[in-house]
Order: structure tokens, then C-alpha cells, then sequence
């Protein structure tokens, strides 16, 4: 973790969340004057689950995976990726001060700390804004419960091909994953055993639906994974 140098105005920044749009220019000059840029490298962690919730944060660069802990240590489920232009954090917002999640690097990222009691202070103050943020928290709570409900009413191979589909669709936005994919982050993301998504990406190779190398996927087959997904 780094600081990054020569941190960009949020006025200039081509690259706002849909919500920042909303603020006057006045209030994304306040965010700009006290955020802080900060660069991670690929596996380090961006935020603690149980830690005191200090920021939102903005993702300009980079992939990170968002998991929730259990207990023993270990047992993990991965809940959602976030792409860049997301915003990390609005789930914790207005809650009880702890992060409910952690999330970690699956790539170099370099994101933008917006202080959690400026944000906050903004959307008492400007309606239009809170509208979006609140939009935003609904979509991806809808995009958790829908994902969750469909994935426990799937057998096995329907839950791989539904994850690569979510995967393709609305994170990577590309058929192949220029990111990096261990068995355990398909298996948390599945809620599978690391063994059994081994062997189903081994079938999925021998019938040519992606193609694996070294985690590296390529999906070659959408529609039989479609299907696979629905009857699944």
C-alpha cells in the first residue's frame, strides 16, 4: 500500500461514480480537498471485516474481491467483485461503525478514501445525490440476493456456469478473465469445496465450454453455459 502521487481533482476526473455527478461542484471540490489516493498491490487487503469504518472508497484502477469471514478462520464466501468506477463501503454507511466485509486486491488498484462523515454529511444535504447512492445500494443488494437465491436451488455445474456468466457479464465485461482466478475464489464464490470445482472445471474444459490456463479463463461456449446455468 502506497500513497498515490499527484492525486487527480474529482472535478476533472473523467471516471465518477454515477452519484458524484450529483454534487455541486463546490461539494466534489470538498471530496477532492480531503480524500486520499492510494495505491495496492495485487492480495493486499483494502479492508478488515470488524474494523472501524473511516471511508467510502472509490475504485479508479483495478479488480477486488469482497468476502464475508466465518468462523473457524478460513472459511470464507466471496459475496461480490468490484470493477472500477465502484464505489466500496455503502453498505456500511449509516450502520454501526464496523466493516461488514473485507475486501482484497485481486489486481494492482488504486482507489480514491472519501472521509465516511463527509459522505455522509453530503447526503443529508443533497437530495438528488442520496437518490443515487441509495439506487446504487439497491442494485447491488438485489444483484447479492438474486445471485445467493439462484445458487442455492442450483446443482453443482449450474453453479460454476452461473458464476463464470455474473463473472463475464458484470464484472470482467469480457469473455476472458484477464484476472487471475484461484479454485478457492470460484469455490467461495459458488459455495463449493475447492474439489469440487476442480473437477467440474475439468469437464468443462474436456467439453470445450472455456478454456483454463493457469486461472486464467476464457469462456468458449456461452449459450451451452447459459443452458447449464438455467437447468441447473
Amino acid at each position: 500500500m502506497s500513497k498515490a502521487p499527484g492525486s487527480e481533482s474529482c472535478i476533472e476526473c473523467k471516471n465518477k461514480s454515477g452519484c458524484f455527478e450529483k454534487l455541486t461542484e463546490k461539494e466534489l471540490q470538498l471530496i477532492s480537498d480531503s480524500k486520499l489516493q492510494i495505491k495496492f498491490k495485487k492480495g493486499e487487503i483494502l479492508r478488515k471485516q470488524g474494523s472501524f469504518v473511516s471511508s467510502v472508497l472509490f475504485l479508479k484502477e483495478g479488480f477486488v474481491k469482497v468476502y464475508k469471514e466465518f468462523d473457524p478462520p478460513g472459511q470464507n464466501a466471496i459475496v461480490h467483485f468490484h470493477k472500477p468506477g465502484s464505489l466500496i463501503g455503502l453498505m456500511d454507511i449509516l450502520g454501526d461503525n464496523s466493516v461488514k466485509h473485507t475486501v482484497v486486491a485481486l489486481t494492482d488498484c488504486q482507489v480514491c478514501c472519501i472521509n465516511i462523515g463527509l459522505f455522509e454529511k453530503l447526503l443529508e444535504e443533497n437530495g438528488k445525490y442520496a437518490t443515487e447512492v441509495i439506487r446504487s445500494i439497491n442494485r447491488i443488494s438485489n444483484e447479492l440476493i438474486d445471485y445467493q437465491l439462484e445458487n442455492n436451488h442450483k446443482q453443482l455445474h449450474g453453479r460454476v456456469a452461473k458464476a463464470f456468466l455474473v463473472l463475464a457479464e458484470q464484472v470482467f465485461m469480457s469473455k476472458t478473465f484477464g484476472v487471475y482466478l484461484s479454485r478457492n475464489d470460484i469455490a467461495e464464490f459458488t459455495n463449493m469445496s475447492s474439489m469440487s470445482v476442480v473437477r467440474i472445471l475439468k469437464e468443462f474444459k474436456e467439453d470445450k465450454l472455456i478454456d483454463d490456463k493457469n486461472g486464467y479463463i476464457k469462456l468458449l461456449n456461452v449459450e451451452k453455459l447459459e443452458m447449464i446455468s438455467k437447468l441447473g
